[in-house]
């Protein structure tokens, strides 16, 4: 009788031990189901859908948290009624030119093109270097249609780009940092959609907030192509205009 009170004993400690240790490691129902759903966007009564693989590979992609990246694909579009998630979301560690170049060459549009190709130098202008103004190592990002308006009273079309207002970065106003109507030039060629396919240059002609990103980033227009908008993500970009 002793040796079988032993043995239930036994028994007995080994089946609590597995409960602690799988409570230890159980994750609530809820967050488990939340991790591995789908992530959708209604923009003008059309949906895009992305799995959580594709979230987790785009978070890693662009350097930032995938939860992060859930969250501000799923809340739409913001105060301003503009759809542009990676604006908002910070970077989570510094990395290198090669590592930006890299994931650059891995980011393809919704028909399966690269979105970010590389330019050879420009040759040189007649522009004088004084009239000349370069932004480096600036973070661009994507945005789409949400039927509303530029912040310069125009239907937004395809070329067209987003900057910070003055007050986003220190000053006052709701006045562009570079002006509306400014082409700039870019030292790489961004894939387009609806037929327009590679573009190096772009006419400021909205506002945006990027508080998160670079103080002269840029938020290019992709229309109604949220797939190769999101998966465009933050890319690091040099670009130049005349004064």
């Amino acid at each position: 009788m002793k040796l079988l009170k032993v043995v239930s004993g036994v028994a007995l400690s080994s089946a609590m031990l597995l409960t602690l240790t799988s409570g230890a490691f159980a994750q609530p129902s809820s967050q488990v189901a939340k991790e591995a759903s789908d992530v959708s966007v209604t923009l003008d009564g059309q949906t895009t859908t992305f799995s959580s693989a594709e979230i987790n590979r785009l978070a890693e992609l662009n350097n930032v948290d995938p939860i992060e990246l859930r969250k501000a694909i799923e809340s739409g579009s913001d105060e301003d009624g503009r759809f542009s998630p990676f604006s908002k979301l910070a970077i989570k560690n510094v990395i290198t030119t090669e590592q930006a170049d890299k994931s650059d060459a891995s980011k393809l549009s919704s028909t399966v093109e690269p979105l970010i190709m590389s330019k050879a130098a420009q040759k040189s202008s007649s522009i004088s270097a004084q009239s000349t103004i370069s932004k480096t190592n600036q973070d661009s990002t994507a945005y789409n249609w949400t039927g509303n308006q530029t912040a310069n009273g125009n239907w937004p079309a395809l070329g067209i780009c987003a900057v910070h207002r003055k007050k986003d970065i220190g000053g006052s106003g709701n006045s562009p940092v570079i002006p509306f109507g400014t082409t700039l030039s870019t030292n790489k060629d961004i894939w387009l959609p609806d037929g327009v396919g590679y573009k190096s240059s772009f006419t400021v002609d909205d506002t945006g907030s990027g508080p998160k990103r670079t103080d002269y980033w840029i938020d290019i227009y992709y229309h109604k192509d949220t797939k190769s908008a999101i998966n465009y993500g933050v890319t690091k970009l040099n670009y130049t205009y005349s004064s």
